[in-house]
C-alpha cells in the first residue's frame, strides 16, 4: 500500500510541473500564427459575410500571445506617467483595438500570398526572449521578423515586434512623441478614436 501511495503521490508530481512547464517560446508563437492561419484558410469562415466572426476568432488568438497593455505603455513611452489612471484605460483600450485591426488587415490581405514561414530559432534570457521568424511570398520575397517576449505565467506574451529590423514599439513611440509635441495628448486620442474599428492603417 506504502508503495503505490508514493507511486501516486509521485505521479501526480510529475505531471503539475508538466503543466507548470511553458512550452518554447517559439512553439507558442508558432502555434498562434498556426491558429490564425487555419481561421483565414477556413472555409466556413470566408467572405464578408462571416468578416464580423472571423476576426473575433483572431483577435481571441492574438490575445492570448500578445501583451497589449505592456505594448500600448511602451508606445505612448514618457508621457505615459503625465496620463491620469482613467486616461491610461481609454489609451490603452483604444491602441489595442488599433494594432488589432492593422494586425488582422495585414493578415487577410498578404495570406494569399504567403509561401511559407520559416523559425529561425530562439534567445532566452531568464523571462525574456526573442524569436525569429522568416516570411516568404510566393514571389519569393523574404521578409524578417522578431518577436520579443516576456515571460508571464506559462505563457510568452509579445511585448514588440521588429519587422526587417524596424521596432513596432519605436516607430509608434516616435510617431506619438511628434503628435504630442506640435499638437497635444488630446489630438493624439482623438486621431485614435477616428481611426475606429476597421479603419487602421
Amino acid at each position: 500500500m506504502r508503495t503505490l501511495q508514493w507511486f501516486l503521490v509521485t505521479l501526480a508530481a510529475v505531471a503539475g510541473n508538466l503543466c507548470a512547464r511553458a512550452d518554447p517560446p517559439t512553439a507558442q508563437v508558432r502555434a498562434t500564427t498556426d491558429k490564425i492561419l487555419a481561421l483565414l484558410g477556413a472555409p466556413d469562415l470566408k467572405g464578408d459575410a462571416r468578416k464580423d466572426e472571423r476576426r473575433r476568432l483572431i483577435r481571441k488568438e492574438l490575445d492570448q500571445r500578445f501583451d497589449w497593455p505592456m505594448i500600448a505603455r511602451s508606445c505612448l513611452g514618457r508621457h505615459w506617467a503625465k496620463r491620469t489612471r482613467a486616461e491610461q484605460v481609454e489609451f490603452s483600450g483604444l491602441f489595442t483595438r488599433f494594432l488589432e485591426d492593422n494586425y488582422i488587415e495585414r493578415f487577410e490581405t498578404y495570406y494569399g500570398d504567403l509561401d511559407k514561414i520559416d523559425y529561425l530559432g530562439e534567445k532566452i534570457i531568464d523571462d525574456y526572449a526573442s524569436v525569429k521568424v522568416l516570411i516568404t511570398t510566393k514571389n519569393q520575397v523574404a521578409h524578417p521578423v522578431e518577436y520579443r517576449l516576456e515571460k508571464t505565467g506559462g505563457d510568452w506574451r509579445i511585448y514588440d515586434v521588429l519587422i526587417e529590423g524596424v521596432s513596432l514599439v519605436k516607430n509608434y513611440r516616435d510617431q506619438f512623441d511628434e503628435i504630442i509635441a506640435k499638437s497635444s495628448y488630446e489630438k493624439l486620442v482623438a486621431e485614435l478614436r477616428a481611426k475606429g474599428p476597421g479603419k487602421a492603417r
